[in-house]
């Protein structure tokens, strides 16, 4: 496959300068709650991949961030403000209840809010990952770092990554609405290749599974799996199974080779290999793309590519 075009040297900043005006964002509005499309906006994001790309930067996701905010706000208000009641700390801090409240804060800083207000002195503050610091600090492109991919390398032994001219792909699929992961996914391509193998489709077509939402916003059950399998045009279908077409283009293709828990950490190193890339997504879905069947493999382990729908620059 050709290389594509789909990057600048300015881009991987312009992501930080983006996602800082993002936590900005989230950090001056921690009393109500946000839509995720509302901190895109603010960030001049399209809403498709900003959950991942955010990830890729800060280390959390838009919930986890926002939650540590929160908390940190409230902890330095339990300190610097003695007086006030615990219940009015949290309500002003964007948690629907003194008792949600005591349940994360128990869980973040390992004791209750009154016996954390008891104990701390005036200054700086500490949770169990660290410096709590104010969340009303401005974040900067400057101190910014794209979030490292891990060391143990989770999402595989080695990820091999390029940007490449994926084709066109005519697939017939089988759709399953559910959480993302290994049960949905079984269940559609079992239905699939229920129907493909007697016709013959197995031999020559491409497995691939297509993810169409953003599990923070989408509830789990109504999240959409496509499981793929590339077949000839006018290939006639019936049932559970239809056509469709899925866009070729500039993508990254990141490779993996990981065992059935690892897809997770694998989807995480691939977009922040994208990010520190510089690299533009596009309004598209993703998907992963089999190589060989897991079942099969000596140690457990699929051979994916991980494509990232990308824009041309």
């Amino acid at each position: 496959m050709k290389p594509a075009t789909t990057a600048t040297p300015s881009t991987a900043l312009e992501y930080r300068r983006r996602i800082c005006r993002a936590m900005n964002y989230i950090g001056a509005h921690l009393d109500r709650d946000l839509t995720l499309e509302e901190i895109a906006r603010s960030a001049n994001f399209s809403m498709f991949h900003f959950h991942r790309v955010f990830k890729a930067v800060v280390g959390e996701t838009v919930a986890e961030f926002t939650r540590r905010l929160r908390l940190e706000l409230a902890a330095n208000k339990l300190i610097m403000d003695r007086r006030g009641s615990i219940t009015e700390v949290a309500l002003s801090c964007g948690f629907s209840s003194s008792q949600n409240f005591a349940r994360a804060f128990r869980q973040s800083f390992g004791t209750s809010p009154s016996a954390f207000r008891k104990n701390s002195k005036q200054g700086n503050i500490f949770s169990n990952r660290g410096n709590a610091s104010s969340p009303l600090l401005q974040y900067s492109p400057d101190t910014l770092a794209i979030a490292p991919i891990a060391d143990n390398h989770q999402g595989g032994d080695t990820m091999h990554a390029a940007v490449q001219e994926m084709p066109e792909y005519h697939v017939a699929y089988v759709r399953k609405m559910g959480p993302y992961g290994k049960e949905t996914c079984e269940q559609a391509f079992a239905e699939l290749l229920s129907w493909a193998g007697p016709r013959g489709h197995l031999a020559s077509g491409v497995l691939l599974a297509v993810y169409w939402d953003n599990p923070e916003v989408t509830p789990a059950d109504r999240c959409r799996t496509d499981a793929c399998l590339s077949v000839p045009p006018g290939t006639t279908t019936e049932g559970q199974v239809a056509l469709q077409t899925i866009s070729g283009g500039p993508h990254a293709v990141c490779r993996f080779e990981i065992t059935v828990d690892q897809f997770h950490q694998a989807w995480n190193e691939a977009f922040a290999w994208l990010v520190s890339g510089g690299h533009i997504c596009d309004d598209r879905p993703c998907f992963e793309l089999y190589h060989n069947n897991g079942l099969e493999h000596p140690e457990g382990k699929w051979i994916i590519d991980i494509c990232i729908p990308l824009k041309r620059v």
